[in-house]
C-alpha cells in the first residue's frame, strides 16, 4: 500500500503581469499556499510528497525566494518530498536545483535522471524534462512493469495526447502518449503541466492519469485549480483512489455583462451580493448604457473596488448613451464649467470615433457631476 501527495505547477516567482495590481497578491499567495499543500501531507500521514515539475517559474528566481521554499521544506522535515523539474524550472547547466542548499535538505530528492528511485515497496519512475521542446513522448523512458513487483508510478510533466485542447501530435511542446500506462503497466502516472485539476482513466475505467493542477489558481481564466491530490493504492493493479484536497487561498470570479437598462443594473447589484466572500475579481461590460445609469454603475463598482482584495473592471466596450441634454446649452453655475460644457459639447458633435465620443461624454458627466457637487 502507497498514499502519497500528487502536487505541481507551484510557479513561485511568477510575475503575473497580465494581473497588474493583482500581481503582487497572487504572487504572495502562492508561497504562502505552499504550506496548505506540506501540511496536507503531514495531516494525511502520507509516504512521500510528489512534486511534478514548475516548481519555480524560472530557473534565475533570487536566492532569497529560494531560501523562503527551503524554510517552508524544513517545517515538515518529515515528509518525504520527491521533486520532478519541470519546464520552466528545467534540467541543464542553470538549473535551479544545482545550487547548493537544495543538497542540504535532506528528506527533498531532487528526481533528475529516467533511473527509477524505489520508496519501500514503491517505485517512482521520473520522466524529467531535458529540452524546450521535445518532440518524442516524454514517458517512452519507463519500462515495462507489468510482471515486476511493487507499486509503479510515472512521474513526468508535459501534455496528453488526445485528451487537451491540442490536435496533432506536433504541436504538444511536451507530449505525453495516453497509451502509458497500458504500454508499460504502471499503477499511476503524475502529471504536472497544467493547472487545472484533471483524471483520466485507463480502459478498465481506473484513474490512473492525473493532473493535480496548480496549489493556488494562477489567473481568471483557471477552471478547477487550487488542490493537491491524495492518492492511495492499495496494491499492484489495483485502482487509485483519488481525493481533492483544497489548498488555494484566494477565491476568483469573472463575469461578462451586457448593459442597457435599469434592469441590467439591478442584475448587476444582485450578482455583486453573491460574490461578496470572493476575492479576486473580474467585471467585464459591454453593450450600451445612458448616461444617467452610467452614474449609478460608476457608484456600484467604486464601492465593490472596497469589499475585495482585487477588482479588475473592463469598460472599453460599453457605450454611452447621451441623453439630448448633452446637445442644448446647460448652465452650470458658472463661468469657466459653462465654457469648459460648451467646449466639450462641440467637440462631441464633431466626433466621429465611437472610443472618442465615449471618452467625451465620459467628461461632460463629470463635468456635471461636479457642478452639482459645487452647487450642493
Amino acid at each position: 500500500m502507497v498514499r502519497f501527495i500528487h502536487t505541481s505547477d507551484w510557479q513561485l516567482g511568477m510575475k503575473g503581469r497580465g494581473l497588474g495590481e493583482a500581481g503582487q497578491i497572487a504572487r504572495q499567495t502562492r508561497l504562502e499556499s505552499v504550506r496548505n499543500v506540506l501540511k496536507s501531507a503531514q495531516d494525511h500521514e502520507v509516504d512521500f510528497l510528489l512534486l511534478c515539475g514548475d516548481v519555480f517559474e524560472h530557473n534565475m528566481i533570487s536566492q532569497e525566494d529560494v531560501k523562503r521554499l527551503v524554510s517552508i521544506f524544513n517545517e515538515y522535515a518529515g515528509t518525504p518530498i520527491y521533486l520532478l523539474p519541470g519546464n520552466h524550472d528545467m534540467l541543464g547547466a542553470g538549473c535551479i536545483y544545482n545550487r547548493g542548499i537544495f543538497g542540504r535538505v535532506r528528506h527533498l530528492v531532487i528526481l533528475d535522471t529516467c533511473d527509477p528511485v524505489q520508496v519501500s515497496d514503491t517505485f517512482l519512475h521520473p520522466c524529467p524534462v531535458s529540452s524546450k521542446f521535445p518532440r518524442h513522448d516524454l514517458t517512452a523512458t519507463i519500462p515495462v512493469v507489468h510482471e515486476v513487483d511493487g507499486i509503479h508510478i510515472g512521474v513526468a510533466h508535459g501534455s496528453v495526447l488526445g485528451k487537451l485542447p491540442v490536435s496533432n501530435w506536433e504541436d504538444v511542446d511536451l507530449p505525453i502518449d495516453i497509451s502509458c500506462v497500458e504500454r508499460t503497466g504502471i499503477d499511476y502516472l503524475a502529471l504536472g503541466h497544467w493547472h487545472s485539476q484533471r483524471t483520466f482513466e485507463d480502459n478498465t475505467g481506473a484513474p490512473r492519469i492525473a493532473y493535480s493542477g496548480t496549489h493556488e489558481q494562477t489567473n481568471y481564466g483557471e477552471d478547477n485549480a487550487g488542490y493537491c491530490l491524495l492518492v492511495h493504492i492499495d496494491g499492484k493493479g489495483c485502482p487509485p483512489q483519488i481525493r481533492p484536497i483544497q489548498t488555494g487561498q484566494l477565491k476568483w470570479t469573472s463575469r461578462d455583462f451586457a448593459m442597457k437598462d435599469p434592469a441590467s443594473i439591478q442584475e448587476l447589484k444582485a450578482y455583486l451580493e453573491s460574490i461578496r466572500e470572493v476575492d479576486m475579481v473580474r467585471l467585464a461590460f459591454n453593450g450600451e448604457l445612458p448616461l444617467e445609469l452610467k452614474e449609478e454603475l460608476d457608484a456600484l463598482l467604486e464601492f465593490e473596488t472596497t469589499r475585495h482584495r482585487h477588482v479588475r473592471i473592463e469598460l472599453d466596450s460599453l457605450d454611452i448613451k447621451a441623453p439630448f441634454r448633452l446637445e442644448t446649452e446647460v448652465d452650470l453655475g458658472d463661468p469657466v464649467l459653462n465654457q469648459t460644457d460648451v467646449y466639450l459639447r462641440t467637440l462631441l458633435a464633431d466626433e466621429n470615433h465611437p472610443k472618442s465620443k465615449k471618452v467625451i461624454t465620459e467628461a461632460i458627466m463629470r463635468l456635471q457631476r461636479f457642478a452639482k457637487e459645487v452647487e450642493a
